[in-house]
């Protein structure tokens, strides 16, 4: 009993170190796996990109694929230099572990060789043998396994490598690409702000000088009315199509041989000058008629019986035209020059009419009567050269002197007799100033070079021309002649405003001078006397101070407003 005792504790003892012994290899080798597992982890974590920006990626961390390759590479074989050591090791105490057991069964065996094995215990050390075999057996897979994760980091290394290359060559590439790109930008813009700047100084100067170009064919037509026909109209469409300046030599414009192709401005020039050189003594610019006319608004215009028979109608004609205030009136604004001030409301009349020349009308429009004057249509252009105003019946107007006699050497008048219109109830300021403003549209025309011309109508804008350089740095031209396309969308020229004038007590005063004089006003010199719509505009601030009170003094007392026109006329053929 005691042997067997001891056969059992031995095979028990034998047993548990059997146990302790694959415990301790299988522990170690679930530390190397996990060990193993540790290092890819942060492996993995060491290759993220630490400084990720999308796009061109200038500041990104591009060895980060690289630190993961490395990382991967070093766990791997720290991993298997690991896994060699555990199967190193779990043989060493296998062997040792055998060892022992067959030299400890070998001394019991010699020293209890008379006892018998027991079979159960051979078949549990077989039992043991078995699978310390097989975990031989598995620590060789596992070797396996090993260097064929080894093989698969070294080609995910060899590939991630290259993958670190290709972006590093894109980045270099972007780089250098945006520096190339930008350098041109910078090039590009400073060209095109050079560039630009003159492209519009030129173009600005180019297209004033086609507006003057617009503005001389206009007049050539005002003067001439030989450009309303389908060529003449296709010449003026030249000015506007043309963007060539032409050849201009000693300041004079040059023909350029051909219309076709676009021959420039200058050639437009030279053609209307070439013409104008021949029209000026066949259409008889240089010869014109000469004339003095005066006409009745009474009597021509409104068809009032001139004596006290019509004075009630004449004065109900007035009343009508009575304005509280003249600067209501568009026309006033536009035409005319300062008729009030401080802004306050400018009483006065507005008196408006319209002229024409035609076979049997007055110069009203109305049938043609006794005394009423017209002029001839047989002249194709009938202009002014000077206008006065004549007032009848206005108490206390001093007219000019009309006999160099009455002129002392000294600068005086000679005495005559004293002048007592101040103490009349309905005297007026002894110089009145009134405006005649023509705002419709002149009539003329076209000259008969064969047999037959056609009326011709144009909307005249008398306008000022700026000045090119403002020497005197002027408030009205505080800006350069040369301007970008916001200056030139606006309004290029100012209305030339009509001047108020004097007019006489009467019609007879004018004579028969036919050159302008102190009685006439030149304003008005050039415009055609044929208009669809004129306006004698007389303020009440200039007849009296008391505007109103003056306005009642004229309606009473007024007999009539004559126009005398000092003109010029052309036959056209």
């Amino acid at each position: 009993i005691v042997r067997w005792t001891e056969r059992g504790l031995m095979a028990s003892a034998d047993i548990v170190k059997s146990v302790n012994l694959v415990s301790e290899i299988v522990h170690e080798v679930l530390d190397a796996v996990a060990d193993a597992a540790d290092k890819a982890s942060n492996a993995a974590q060491e290759g993220i990109p630490k400084n990720f920006i999308a796009g061109l990626a200038a500041g990104g961390d591009v060895a980060a694929a690289a630190r993961l390759a490395i990382a991967l590479s070093k766990g791997v074989a720290k991993s298997a230099v690991n896994f060699k050591k555990i199967a190193a090791k779990a043989v060493v105490k296998t062997l040792t572990l055998t060892q022992e057991t067959a030299e400890k069964w070998t001394r019991f065996e010699v020293i209890e060789n008379y006892l018998k094995y027991d079979q159960q215990l051979r078949e549990q050390v077989a039992a043991i043998g078995a699978d310390i075999g097989a975990l031989g057996g598995n620590l060789t897979t596992i070797n396996q396994r090993l260097r064929a994760l080894d093989d698969a980091e070294r080609k995910y290394r060899a590939l991630v490598a290259q993958g670190d290359r290709i972006l590093e060559e894109r980045e270099i590439f972007r780089r250098r690409s945006a520096a190339i790109v930008q350098g041109y930008r910078t090039r590009d813009a400073a060209f095109r702000i050079f560039r630009n700047e003159k492209l519009e100084r030129y173009k600005t100067l180019f297209d004033l000088a086609a507006r003057y170009t617009f503005l001389a064919a206009q007049a050539y037509d005002y003067e001439t009315g030989l450009l309303h026909t389908r060529e003449g109209r296709a010449f003026v469409n030249r000015i506007m199509g043309s963007r060539a300046l032409g050849v201009v030599s000693n300041g004079e414009p040059q023909f350029a041989g051909s219309a076709t192709g676009d021959p420039g401005l200058s050639s437009i020039l030279a053609e209307m000058m070439a013409d104008w050189s021949v029209l000026r003594g066949r259409l008889g610019f240089n010869n014109p008629d000469t004339y003095g006319t005066t006409v009745s608004l009474r009597r021509g215009r409104y068809r009032i019986h001139p004596d006290p028979r019509g004075s009630d109608n004449w004065k109900d004609v007035l009343q009508a035209h009575w304005r509280e205030d003249i600067m209501t009136d568009p026309d006033v604004r536009r035409h005319a020059m300062q008729p009030g001030s401080d802004g306050f409301p400018v009483p006065g009349l507005i008196i408006p009419f319209s002229s024409t020349i035609a076979h049997g009308r007055n110069f009203f429009g109305q049938p043609l009567l006794p005394g009423d004057s017209a002029f001839s249509p047989t002249s194709f252009a009938t202009k002014i050269r000077s206008v006065g105003v004549a007032l009848p019946g206005y108490i206390g107007m001093t007219d000019p002197a009309t006999n160099s006699s009455d002129v002392l050497y000294a600068g005086g008048t000679s005495p005559g007799d004293p002048d007592t219109s101040w103490l009349h109830p309905d005297g007026l300021s002894a110089t009145p100033y009134i405006y005649l403003v023509p705002v419709g549209v002149d009539s003329m025309r076209s000259p008969p070079l064969g047999d037959t011309g056609g009326v011709r109508t144009w909307q005249v804008n008398d306008v000022t021309v700026p000045l090119p350089f403002n020497i005197g740095a002027s408030q009205f031209s505080t800006l350069q002649w040369w301007q970008s396309s916001d200056f030139l969308s606006e309004e290029m020229f100012s209305v030339r405003k009509h001047q108020a004038f004097r007019p006489v007590s009467h019609a007879s005063v004018f004579g028969y001078d036919l050159s302008p004089s102190q009685f006439t006003n030149s304003r008005l010199i050039g415009r055609s006397v044929w208009n669809s719509e004129w306006k004698i505009i007389i303020p009440g601030t200039t007849l009296l101070g008391d505007p109103d009170e003056g306005l009642r003094r004229l309606i009473r007392t007024l007999e009539d407003i004559q126009l005398h026109f000092i003109t010029y006329s052309y036959a056209g053929n």
